[in-house]
């Protein structure tokens, strides 16, 4: 074989792991504690398509006889439904991040905590992993994951494991 051919050959063979690589899904049923996590950026938003009356969503739109585009298709849903959810958690940690004792109204910051979600909806291990630089910030982002704790209800596509989330609480003037 020439460089050539051996160059174009090695491309092949690249563009057919990449492919294969992004057809699997790569995540495990239950996270182990060594650093496998969720992190939620703090402009996390997921935008949600509402199928009008003569339109299908992508999720409805499969191939009736291919099970490999079925298995895709439930995996694609599967993720949106966990991504929802993972949503929903942080609205909720956000509601309550003002319920505090202390006036949080004129501060800045932002607190990155973490905690793992159980199969019961409740928080656990709830830990703040980078300060916001205020003790004030820091207790009420803590303090409002804990009141969030089992208010949101994941649904019954997303499964009943133990997930490892890392949200970032953010202060930002009243927002």
């Amino acid at each position: 074989m020439t460089r050539n051919q051996i160059f174009w050959l090695c491309i092949a063979i690249s563009c057919g792991l990449h492919l294969w690589a992004l057809d699997r899904e790569w995540s495990r049923e239950t996270p182990t504690a060594a650093g496998e996590e969720i992190i939620l950026p703090a402009d996390f938003t997921i935008a949600a398509a509402v199928p009008t009356e003569n339109t299908l969503a992508l999720e409805q739109m499969e191939v009736p006889d291919e099970s490999r585009s079925a298995e895709s298709a439930a995996r694609r849903r599967r993720r949106l439904a966990r991504e929802r959810y993972f949503q929903r958690v942080q609205e909720t940690v956000e509601r309550y991040k003002f319920h505090y004792d202390a006036d949080l109204s004129g501060l800045l910051g932002n607190a990155l905590c973490s905690f793992r979600i159980l199969p019961d909806d409740t928080f656990a291990d709830i830990r703040l992993r980078r300060s916001s630089g205020d003790p004030l910030m820091d207790a009420a982002a803590l303090n409002a994951i804990r009141t969030a704790s089992g208010k949101v209800k994941r649904p019954e596509i997303v499964g009943r494991q133990t997930f490892l989330l890392s949200i970032a609480v953010k202060y930002q003037l009243n927002m």
